[in-house]
């Protein structure tokens, strides 16, 4: 798994080599020394001077926690460059780079017991180390001494805290009389925060066919689909061009004969990384974007795929059935996700010519990274990773059928001298067009010039025709469709 998370993030994130990274104590609670006779006490996690020495807690060299924000990965005997956290104390760090998963451990904990950091029931300091991205949610793994961590299923962490779990029977902890000592931690790689939150990058696809290729010989992937719906990058992960009430009413997403999203073609499918990992909290966890220009909803226009997801882009999740927009809630699927899948389910014979199957016009997560305070980091009380934006379906519009192409008229509908339209011939035999006046006589008439699946221009002289309202219609063998344009 550690193999693959590390290819993928090499093809997008910016790992360095030369370490810009600090670590920075967000807020530290002292323990006392042996026993648990007194409450944790809250400590300046900006002090570089130590606290007034106070009974029952670490001496004064032990409390600085500034102390823990350069590693060393030894120490001599004497040497007082740690912070205690005493029994059932903690620590919370934040890293000013992103902590990156990598082949291997992904950073260390160094607590050297001056150059002797033995883990044996008669030398045992020990503590819960956990990580997150935000503060809020945490995964974590157990530490005795120094020790080296895998941040799975996390593809990244900005936070580590460390609590203490040291038994403070003399027997048991040893010389441990203020339990786990902090060191410092080193980052095995590193990633900036602009890279690591940027376009998430494709992991994987493959374009199916358009339905008149189904079944024919010679078929390759993508045969028969409209150049411009084969650009993957329009299928984006939390799309930054979406407006907030765009992402609540797909309706308002597009309008006939925008093209920003990306058809799968029938049996086609795409992966995306996430650009932070996905936890399973109460509700739903994704919407998935299929809008059709406002066309019909589900089940009167049954565009469909299977949504799957993995933590580590190898195994993959039960899949779960979307028809047009839809929201996916992860519960009972699969408790955290770095990668989704998207396939096409579409039936062919639903449809016809032209159709390519379900298109992706955004996967949006329903879990933000929001910003947090260290005030709410260390207080605990952030709120769940949820987004302001409700799932909503696509449902009661009416609009182009997808599988015609959209008629679209070049400039405005104010016209003079001439009219220019264009639209994609998406069947064989090709599309007439007439010009109607408001009093539905026909003007002029003629072919649509082109190629299948070419995208041509028309312009038809107007310049002797009265001022008035007329109607441009154009018609294939499965339908027509009508714009209205004015003469002035």
């Amino acid at each position: 798994m550690k193999k693959l998370i590390f290819s993928a993030l090499s093809m997008f994130m910016l790992l360095t080599t030369s370490f810009a990274g600090t670590w920075e104590v967000l807020c530290i609670k002292q323990g006392p020394i042996r026993g648990y006779s007194l409450p944790v006490r809250n400590l300046d996690p900006t002090a570089t001077v130590a606290p007034a020495p106070q009974t029952g807690y670490p001496i004064p060299a032990r409390s600085i926690p500034t102390k823990a924000n350069v590693a060393e990965a030894s120490d001599i005997v004497g040497d007082m460059n740690f912070v205690s956290l005493g029994f059932g104390g903690s620590i919370i760090m934040k890293y000013s780079q992103y902590v990156m998963n990598v082949a291997g451990d992904d950073l260390t904990v160094y607590e050297t017991t001056w150059g002797n950091p033995r883990c044996t029931p008669n030398v045992s300091e020990s503590a819960k180390v956990e990580f997150s991205q935000d503060g809020f949610t945490w995964v974590s793994a157990q530490a005795c001494h120094n020790a080296s961590f895998d941040i799975s299923p996390l593809m990244w962490c900005q936070y580590v805290r460390i609590t203490d779990e040291t038994n403070p029977n003399p027997a048991i902890s040893g010389d441990g009389v203020d339990a786990y000592d902090v060191d410092g931690i080193t980052v095995v790689q590193e990633g900036t925060p602009e890279v690591v939150l940027a376009r998430s990058p494709i992991c994987d696809y493959v374009q199916g066919v358009a339905s008149q290729f189904v079944g024919k010989a010679g078929n390759f992937p993508g045969r028969g689909i409209v150049s411009i719906r084969k650009n993957i990058l329009n299928a984006e992960v939390n799309d930054p061009t979406f407006t907030p009430v765009q992402l609540s009413n797909p309706a308002l997403r597009e309008r006939s004969g925008w093209y920003n999203f990306y058809s799968l073609g029938f049996g086609g499918y795409a992966c995306f990384q996430l650009p932070y990992t996905v936890f399973d909290t109460p509700g739903y966890d994704f919407k998935i974007f299929e809008t059709t220009w406002q066309n019909k909803p589900c089940p009167s226009y049954p565009e469909k795929a299977l949504v799957s997801f993995s933590v580590d882009g190898i195994s993959w999740s039960t899949e779960t059935l979307l028809c047009k927009d839809g929201s996916v809630d992860m519960s009972g699927i699969i408790s955290a996700a770095n990668f989704i899948k998207i396939t096409d389910a579409t039936n062919p014979s639903d449809f016809g010519g032209g159709a390519d199957g379900y298109d992706i016009d955004n996967i949006f997560i329903l879990q933000t990274l929001l910003p947090r305070s260290p005030v709410e980091i260390c207080s605990g009380s952030a709120n769940v990773r949820k987004s302001v934006i409700e799932p909503t379906n696509n449902i009661g519009y009416d609009g182009v059928p997808e599988d015609m192409f959209a008629l679209e008229l070049v400039g405005s509908n104010m016209v003079t001298d001439k009219i220019s339209f264009l639209a994609t011939i998406a069947e064989e035999g090709g599309y007439n067009y007439s010009i109607r006046n408001s009093q539905g006589q026909e003007m002029t008439s003629g072919n649509l010039e082109g190629q299948l699946y070419d995208t041509p221009t028309m312009d038809v002289n107007i310049n002797n025709y009265p001022q008035g309202v007329y109607f441009l219609t154009l018609t294939s063998n499965s339908g027509k469709e009508t714009v209205k344009f004015v003469k002035n």
